[in-house]
């Protein structure tokens, strides 16, 4: 009886101790980097909500100038105006984890 018990006991932890196989895939996302005149410029991406870059001029703060924006992979319409002048409107396609800058004149 007990040598039954002790050959269920091993098939039990042998079965228990199987091979798990997996892919852990990172979330798609892709971003946008704002460089050059950045004070009081909107940006508007596809028909998303407009926001506008508030940056001051002096600013130091690496933290401002190194600001990135996630969106999807794929292709983006963006327009940045300043004072109702258009200053940036473009269709940008955006790969899978890259990043793009956005040159604001």
């Amino acid at each position: 009886m007990t040598r039954v018990v002790a050959v269920l006991l091993a098939c039990s932890a042998l079965v228990a101790c199987g091979y798990q196989e997996g892919v852990i895939q990172k979330a798609d996302m892709s971003y946008l980097k704002f460089i050059g005149n950045l004070p009081n410029a909107v940006v508007q991406i596809d028909e998303m909500p407009p926001f506008e870059l508030k940056i001051s001029p002096n600013s130091t703060n690496p933290q401002n100038l190194n600001t990135l924006y996630q969106v999807s992979p794929g292709r983006h319409h963006i327009v940045v105006t300043r004072g109702g002048n258009l200053l940036v409107d473009r269709v940008v396609l955006l790969d899978n984890h890259a990043t793009m800058e956005v040159q604001i004149p």
